[in-house]
């Protein structure tokens, strides 16, 4: 399938790493984290991180280095960590606003599927006039799901209330792209310099990938 063929109706987008540029943002914020309370972190914690939701991680925090805190206390800790950089700093990729904008237009159905917390997204896409282009933002938290789970896609799609094979699924995460492809949806994989080395697999993962949300307007 030609990535510039989607003849959808229903779109659900990733956030971070395929709308926003904000990869780098979270790159050592569980070791940022660990560190404000004393903890020396290990070497690959993003790697040990990467799949986790927001509350698998904390789990971890708690549970592997005794951080004395609930579930929810580290969450709005690293929120509040990274808060900033939602509401000045991180920027959208290139042609994004553009594409949305056109999306918009011709009546496609939207929506916003991530591990991000929902005010954070929210400050994000309110700064760029984005927020009212979604029908709804389904975070993680607020499944319970962690985005490696297919279930969290099966309910999106229900929240969209169009068939499967009508929805288009952006990602940028090869993790993520394979929980996603037990849903029938298509999917376009979109590259993120955070997720380069699995560029391959992610290609041979999805039904078109992209480069650059140029490719997309037309």
């Amino acid at each position: 399938m030609n990535h510039l063929d989607l003849n959808v109706s229903g779109m659900i987008f990733d956030l971070d790493g395929t709308l926003i540029d904000s990869m780098p943002a979270w790159q050592n914020i569980g070791s940022a984290f660990l560190k404000k309370h004393d903890i020396n972190p290990p070497d690959d914690l993003n790697v040990i991180i990467k799949t986790m939701s927001f509350a698998e991680s904390a789990r971890y925090f708690i549970e592997v280095y005794g951080v004395k805190m609930t579930e929810e206390q580290v969450g709005d800790q690293i929120n509040d960590m990274i808060r900033e950089n939602y509401a000045k700093h991180i920027s959208l990729k290139p042609f994004v606003k553009e594409s949305l904008d056109q999306f918009l237009n011709q009546g496609i159905k939207m929506a916003i599927l991530t591990a991000t917390h929902k005010s954070l997204t929210e400050l994000v896409l309110d700064r760029y006039g984005l927020l009212d282009h979604f029908e709804f933002i389904l975070t993680s938290g607020m499944a319970g799901l962690p985005k490696s789970q297919p279930e969290i896609y099966h309910l999106a799609i229900e929240k969209l209330e169009l068939p499967a094979q009508q929805i288009a699924i952006f990602e940028d995460a090869l993790y993520c792209i394979q929980a996603a492809r037990k849903t029938g949806c298509q999917l376009v994989g979109v590259f993120d310099e955070s997720s380069k080395e699995d560029w391959e697999a992610i290609k041979n993962s999805s039904n078109c990938t992209i480069i650059s949300f140029k490719e997309l307007l037309g």
